[in-house]
């Protein structure tokens, strides 16, 4: 069975948020950066997981992976070997070197170190030697300059990672919006392939959201000017960033209105919100099953909350 190497990386005030994006893709506990498994998933889709590592071969001693290399054959055209370093194990530079050279002297084809086409990847996890074929990824961030953006908006590794949490590995589901802004959220849910639509009660944010769809060519009637709570259509998931904060004219008696009305169309509820809002989930009939806290920075100093819902029967 094929076995994959995911690499992970994060900044501290981010952990909590890439642990509970880890358990939505892979419903396991995150325990390391550095994760073997043979679940393939599109991991394009996460701002956290940095490679993608196909294993070709694993032994407990390095020799053995020379000789793989000498039984297949391989032949790769513009390739090259380079060692992976890891905060787990390390393995001197020098050492390294000779290693890789160990692997790409059996490999008939051409060699390329500065673009190449194929890179073999080479590391020592543990006690663990490691050898495969390099994906990483770079594609996440595409849509980072928006013709109109906002000091408050989310961030889109946040944004990224909402839907990530949302859907877990199903594209498919009906998500919805219903405060969207300037559309970050929906942006990249649409970059994923997620059937999402998004609403917001601003006319000139609507608006705005619609053009920054429109500029990387996605249909801007995804989203419309609409309160929520006039939705009438049934969601499998709501991404929801409640207004809040220093300039937020919204009460928390509103603030709690909002998240009263996901209700009557969402069956799972991720939240976003400047306070523990726990209690009050729970009073209206959701059961809280995860939730983190984020910073916008190092210093902690804006502190978000994450939480996922499902709907009581």
């Amino acid at each position: 069975m094929q076995e994959y190497l995911y690499v992970i990386n994060y900044p501290p005030y981010e952990e909590e948020l890439c642990e509970m994006e880890f358990q939505s893709l892979f419903h396991e506990k995150m325990i390391s950066k550095y994760f073997i498994t043979n679940k393939e998933i599109d991991f394009y889709r996460s701002a956290f997981i940095r490679l993608r590592i196909t294993i070709l071969k694993t032994s407990n001693h390095f020799k053995e992976l020379v000789q793989y290399v000498q039984n297949k054959h391989f032949t790769y055209y513009d390739f090259k070997v380079e060692y992976l370093k890891n905060e787990t194990t390390h393995v001197p530079y020098k050492q390294t070197i000779e290693y890789c050279k160990q692997i790409a002297l059996p490999i008939d084809g051409s060699v390329n170190m500065h673009h190449p086409k194929v890179i073999i990847i080479l590391t020592k996890i543990d006690d663990l030697w490691i050898l495969g074929i390099q994906n990483i990824n770079d594609q996440w961030d595409k849509n980072e300059n928006k013709p109109y953006t906002y000091s408050s908006s989310l961030s889109l590794k946040l944004a990224r990672t909402l839907v990530n949490i949302g859907i877990e590995n199903d594209t498919h589901l009906k998500v919805i919006d219903p405060c969207c802004g300037i559309g970050t959220v929906v942006l990249e849910a649409l970059s994923m392939g997620v059937n999402i639509k998004g609403c917001d009660i601003s006319r000139e944010v609507s608006y705005q959201a619609r053009l920054n769809l429109e500029h990387f060519g996605y249909n801007p009637l995804i989203i419309n000017k609409m309160d929520m709570h006039k939705i009438k259509e049934q969601y499998d998931v709501c991404l929801l960033d409640i207004p809040y904060g220093l300039y937020c004219k919204y009460s928390e008696e509103q603030q709690n209105d909002i998240v009263k009305s996901t209700l009557h169309f969402t069956k799972k509820l991720v939240l976003v919100s400047g306070r523990k809002m726990n209690k009050y989930l729970e009073s209206i009939g959701y059961k809280i099953i995860n939730q983190c806290q984020v910073g916008k920075n190092e210093s902690m100093d804006m502190i978000r909350y994450v939480t996922v819902c499902i709907r009581g029967k």
